[in-house]
């Protein structure tokens, strides 16, 4: 039989999705002008994620999780849109 896709639970570890959110003044899309991380690196809560830039303000943003980076779904000079996966951080069980 087909294994079903476990839903993933908020605190039970595993790999959690960093989201660029709202960051205000209505903008809906932001530039990544620099990666403080890379895959495989270990992170703590409020760590340095990445630098972004819109054409109000420029912004670094910490990570909400502690764990291992296990993947990065931009690159310097991309422009990411509210609501894409950042990265994803691989977080132990709590």
């Amino acid at each position: 039989p087909a294994k079903a896709a476990a839903p993933a639970a908020a605190s039970a570890g595993g790999v959690q999705q960093f989201k660029l959110s709202d960051i205000g003044e209505g903008i809906t899309e932001v530039q990544v002008t620099e990666l403080f991380v890379k895959v495989g690196d270990s992170v703590k809560e409020m760590d340095n994620i990445c630098a972004v830039e819109s054409d109000k303000a420029s912004v670094e943003l910490t990570s909400p999780f502690t764990g291992k980076v296990v993947s990065i779904g931009m690159k310097v000079g991309d422009n990411v849109k509210v609501g894409s996966t950042l990265v994803e951080i691989e977080t132990a069980g709590g």
